[in-house]
């Protein structure tokens, strides 16, 4: 039996901020004007932020958060919160956070209150911007998480998500918290539009699966 194997180069640009793994470690990080961007095929863009893993403890605050990316079959990403795994703890600060994503048969996140396996997070964010054009792109934002036992608190306030194009699909969230995880969310100014041709729009709000 002959097998082909059809290999496909794919650009992974990663980008962390408070990181804090393991039991004793402690960052405090303050960043001004994060600028992450990407362009072209097959790429995978991620970002993240707060961190804190395995009993570590971080504190972060930034503000101009800048991540974009354009082309064809792309994976966007932001994170923000973090805080995975017992005893780890992150505590974070942003303004001034864009995401954008351009082109065709993209996917774009964002996040922002996170917290799984028993982590905590505390999130402050304020003027959130998350924006896709194109065409078959699928956009998405969170805010409040907290998974598998995580507990997160967050504090937002003039959040805008846009999406413009053909076929594309948008979705919100907000409260969030699944598989025993808990969130207390604070939410103002909350701007969610959609322009185009058979495109799929939703928010959710309270959430708690």
């Amino acid at each position: 039996m002959k097998l082909k194997h059809k290999v496909v180069a794919v650009a992974i640009a990663t980008m962390f901020a408070g990181v804090a793994f393991g039991q004793g470690s402690v960052s405090k990080v303050n960043v001004d004007a994060i600028n992450q961007s990407q362009s072209g095929l097959l790429n995978k863009q991620e970002m993240d932020l707060g961190n804190a893993k395995g009993g570590g403890k971080s504190n972060v605050t930034a503000k101009q958060i800048t991540q974009s990316q354009s082309g064809l079959l792309n994976q966007q990403k932001m994170a923000i919160g973090n805080a995975t795994g017992k005893g780890s703890e992150s505590k974070v600060n942003v303004t001034n956070v864009s995401q954008s994503q351009s082109g065709l048969l993209n996917k774009q996140e964002m996040g922002i209150g996170n917290a799984s396996g028993g982590g905590k997070s505390n999130v402050t964010a304020k003027d959130i911007r998350q924006s896709q054009s194109g065409l078959l792109n699928q956009q998405k934002m969170a805010i409040g998480n907290a998974d598998s036992k995580g507990v997160s608190k967050v504090n937002v306030g003039n959040i805008t998500q846009s999406q413009s194009g053909l076929l594309n699909k948008q979705e919100m969230g907000i409260g969030n918290a699944a598989n025993s995880g808990k969130s207390d969310v604070t939410a103002k100014n909350i701007t969610q539009s959609q322009s185009g041709l058979l495109n799929q729009q939703k928010m959710n709000v309270g959430n708690a699966n």
